[in-house]
C-alpha cells in the first residue's frame, strides 16, 4: 500500500465530524457547488455543510471575517485583491435563454443586439468583462426603445425567481446550461444563442497563508 493511499485513508477516518463553511455566487452555487455537495454529503454524513449564496463582494467580506473558508465565484473582479488566492476552474459557455414560444425562439443565433428588444434579467451582478460588450450591443440597436431599455431589467440572486420571470414573460436570461437543464429537457425554456465572449470565469477563492480545515480541504477536492 502506498504512502499516499495510507494518508488518504487516515484523512477519511479523521472526517467523522466537522464543519464546512463555504460560499458561492448564484450560478456556481447552482451548478459547481450543488454537484459537489451531491457527492460530498453522502460520502461524509457526519460533516455538516453551510453554503452561503451571495455576490462576490459579500463573499469576500465573509472570507476575510472567517465566516467562510473559501468560495466559488467570478474571478475577474478579484484580481487586485492581494490577500486572496485564486484557483481557476474550467470555463463553460453562457447562453441567452427564454421561454418556449418566445418571439426570438425561431432564431437560434440571436445576437446580443437582438436580445435587447426584450427585458434582460440577471441572477447576479454582471461583471465588467461582460457588461461592456452587452452595453455596446444595446447601443447598436436600431430600435430607440431598445436603446433606452433598463438593463438589467431585474437583478436577483435567486435563480428560481429569475426562472419564473422568464417563464411568465418575454424576458431573456443569460445562463449556464447546468442551471436550467431540467427546464431545457422539459421544453419549457429554449436557448436563443450566444456570443463568443460569453463564458464563465469561476475560481476557488481562499485566503493566502490560511490553511483550510480537513473537511474544507476535502470538499475543495470534490469541487475541483
Amino acid at each position: 500500500m502506498s504512502d499516499d493511499f495510507e494518508g488518504e485513508i487516515t484523512s477519511d477516518r479523521a472526517l467523522q465530524s466537522g464543519h464546512v463553511w463555504v460560499g458561492g455566487g448564484p450560478y456556481p452555487a447552482q451548478s459547481t457547488l450543488a454537484a459537489a455537495l451531491a457527492r460530498f454529503v453522502p460520502a461524509y454524513p457526519r460533516v455538516s455543510v453551510r453554503l452561503v449564496i451571495r455576490d462576490w463582494d459579500e463573499l469576500l467580506r465573509g472570507l476575510r471575517s472567517r465566516d467562510i473558508e473559501f468560495f466559488v465565484a467570478e474571478t475577474s473582479t478579484l484580481q487586485q485583491e492581494v490577500d486572496v488566492a485564486i484557483e481557476p476552474l474550467p470555463r463553460h459557455p453562457l447562453y441567452f435563454a427564454a421561454r418556449a414560444g418566445h418571439p426570438l425562439a425561431t432564431d437560434r443565433n440571436a445576437t446580443a443586439t437582438d436580445i435587447f428588444a426584450h427585458p434582460i434579467v440577471s441572477v447576479s451582478r454582471i461583471p465588467s468583462r461582460m457588461l461592456e460588450p452587452l452595453r455596446a450591443a444595446q447601443r447598436k440597436s436600431a430600435d430607440p426603445e431598445a436603446a433606452m431599455r433598463s438593463f438589467p431589467a431585474l437583478e436577483c440572486n435567486a435563480l428560481s425567481v429569475i426562472s419564473q420571470v422568464v417563464l411568465g414573460s418575454d424576458a431573456v436570461m443569460v445562463t449556464t446550461l447546468t442551471s436550467i437543464v431540467a427546464d431545457l429537457e422539459s421544453g419549457r425554456i429554449t436557448l436563443l444563442g450566444k456570443e463568443p465572449w460569453m463564458s464563465t470565469n469561476y475560481g476557488i477563492i481562499s485566503l493566502k497563508n490560511h490553511a483550510l480545515t480537513l473537511a474544507a480541504s476535502r470538499f475543495r477536492e470534490f469541487v475541483i
